[in-house]
């Protein structure tokens, strides 16, 4: 796989010639579409402020950040449109892990390694040039140097993670011109192409969290290597990697070994897998976690938790997780397609308790979360195919376009799994998280609300089956549901309750289970969410346009249970 239509970040000191020899190779790579950009440059144009004004200002180092970081988001969406650029960025980008990840998902990163004599030279060049550098202000040659030296001994382990090493010192000691060099990577960049299997591009969603912001990254491949890197980032001293038992069976020791193997380094990984099903959700799996981990005696700063699996996983671990040591880092790797697109963003965890869907959570935040869609080849097809109503779902609450674009794709992706899911899930997942960062903890009238279109009477539907029913398969009976209430409220046009139906109604459900209207009346009366009116219910207005109702009718409420139940 050729490097050739990837970014191309340029990563080093201050100092080291990443915009000199970054202009030079673009202009040697026009004919293949590329273009250069100088990131520090870039922030300075968008913000009217020096670097140096900026840091100056409280707060200014993270702003700063925030800026570049966001910068390096729209670039690198760039890298996905097949518009390729050459970016020089600055000597403290790689810092951030969010950075890296931007970077090795959308390109190639070249570490330009120079001396810190040769960086100081060059510094010293660019100072009396009128240039400012705040983190650079030295009396001498002297200071600059130990400055310099301390600034490559933060960032080495950093740099090192770059695709490419590009050393520009010659073993003779002779200089080149930044051209010169240019052709030198260009050759370096063909003969890496040729010794090594360049990585899958991904793409990285941030979410932004009033309890600390986290990537999403997604792509096909890129469980073991994410894993990896943010193992090499964090260095715990205790790895718990949480799964359920067909998970484990089905990747297990081999997952592990490739994780190990991508680290580089020795890791004391612990597996704990708890019996699949909702059963799972339970007080004595959360107890049983909890114990496990007094055991290993994990500590909250040093070790590390990851989940590997679906909702179920992700919830109960989740919140362990949350209730150890008042908290320990967490990591979501979701397996199920409801997982991916649902349950391991947002950070929300809960258990089951006295026959009530989730009545006993919290709002934890994972340090990250890793979208590998090739997970769902080996998920069975029924649990495929009832993640789907949570996928559908993103678009009749707040996007025609959306409902438009996957609707019509539901016959194909019935069949099993395809490259089209990949497509679907990053849809899904932007949409998610456009909800998290409106309402992060579901305020009362909050806009997060609406994410429980069909979920009221869902619940219900997974009680009243003794939970016989998947989670998706009663989520796509709630909506059915829901939708039905909204028409018979006068709420819904009559057309688009049909075109809802007609979509809904083709996802497959299981005969074989059987239960009654009064079961679910009965378990909607314990609805977690029910206020003072009764249940409330996310209702539709129109086919991306949802709002929260409550004090229905329960006779109305009765009849959209037996009208789905009628076509069971």
């Amino acid at each position: 796989m050729t490097w050739r239509g990837r970014h191309i970040y340029l990563i080093g000191l201050p100092g080291a010639g990443k915009t000199s020899i970054g202009r030079e190779l673009a202009n040697s790579l026009t004919k293949s579409g590329y273009s250069f950009v100088d990131l520090d440059a870039e922030i300075i144009r968008r913000s009217g402020k020096s670097i140096s004004e900026m840091f100056q200002q409280p707060h200014g180092v993270e702003r700063f950040r925030d800026l570049e970081t966001n910068l390096l988001l729209e670039y690198a969406q760039l890298a996905f449109e097949q518009r390729p650029l050459i970016i020089a960025t600055g000597g403290g980008t790689p810092l951030r892990a969010v950075n890296r990840a931007l970077m090795r998902g959308s390109g190639v990163t070249v570490w330009i390694d120079v001396t810190v004599k040769q960086a100081a030279k060059y510094v010293m060049q660019s100072l009396l040039r009128g240039e400012t550098r705040p983190l650079l202000r030295a009396s001498n040659v002297e200071e600059l140097n130990d400055k310099l030296r301390a600034l490559h001994d933060e960032r080495l382990p950093f740099y090192e993670q770059a695709t490419l090493h590009f050393v520009t010192r010659s073993q003779r000691g002779d200089e080149h011109t930044p051209a010169e060099l240019a052709e030198e990577m260009l050759r370096a960049l063909e003969q890496m192409s040729r010794r090594i299997k360049l990585r899958s591009k991904f793409e990285i969603f941030p979410v932004r969290s009033a309890l600390g912001d986290y990537p999403v990254a997604i792509g096909n491949g890129i469980a073991a290597q994410e894993l990896a890197f943010a193992i090499r980032d964090q260095s715990p001293r205790r790895i718990v990697a949480i799964t359920d038992e067909n998970v484990a069976k089905l990747y297990g020791s081999k997952f592990y070994e490739r994780i190990s193997q991508e680290s580089k380094r020795a890791i004391d990984l612990h597996q704990i897998a708890i019996p699949a099903g909702e059963s799972s959700k339970s007080q004595k799996t959360l107890f049983d976690l909890l114990d496990s981990f007094q055991q290993l005696d994990l500590r909250r700063k040093t070790d590390l938790i990851i989940t590997i699996g679906g909702g179920v996983v992700s919830d109960v671990a989740g919140l362990a997780a949350s209730m150890y040591g008042r908290g320990m880092s967490l990591i979501h790797v979701p397996t199920t397609l409801i997982g991916q697109v649902d349950a391991a963003l947002g950070g929300k965890t809960a258990i089951d308790h006295n026959n009530k869907k989730n009545p006993i959570g919290t709002f934890f935040p994972p340090r990250l979360v890793i979208i590998d869609p090739l997970f769902l080849k080996t998920l069975p097809k029924r649990e495929l195919q009832a993640g789907l109503a949570e996928v559908l779902k993103y678009g009749l609450i707040g996007s025609r376009d959306y409902w438009q674009r996957h609707a019509k794709t539901i016959r194909r992706l019935l069949r099993g799994f395809d490259p089209g899911f990949e497509i679907l899930i990053r849809d899904a997942v932007r949409e998610k998280i456009r909800y998290i960062e409106q309402d992060e903890f579901e305020r009362a009238n909050g806009v997060r609300e609406l994410l429980n279109f069909g979920h009221t009477f869902a619940h219900a539907f997974e009680s009243a089956s003794d939970y016989k029913l998947l989670h998706g398969e009663a989520v796509a009976l709630g909506m059915r549901a829901s939708a039905w209430l909204s028409y018979e409220l006068k709420m819904l046009p009559d057309a688009e309750w049909r075109e809802i139906e007609q979509v809904l109604g083709r996802l497959p459900m299981p005969q074989e289970i059987e239960f009654s209207v009064d079961a679910v009346m009965a378990a909607l009366s314990q609805d977690k969410k029910r206020g003072a009116r009764g249940s409330r219910f996310v209702l539709l207005e129109g086919i991306g346009r949802a709002v929260v109702a409550s004090d229905i009718d329960p006779k109305k409420v009765s009849e959209a249970v037996e009208f789905v139940l009628a076509t069971f």
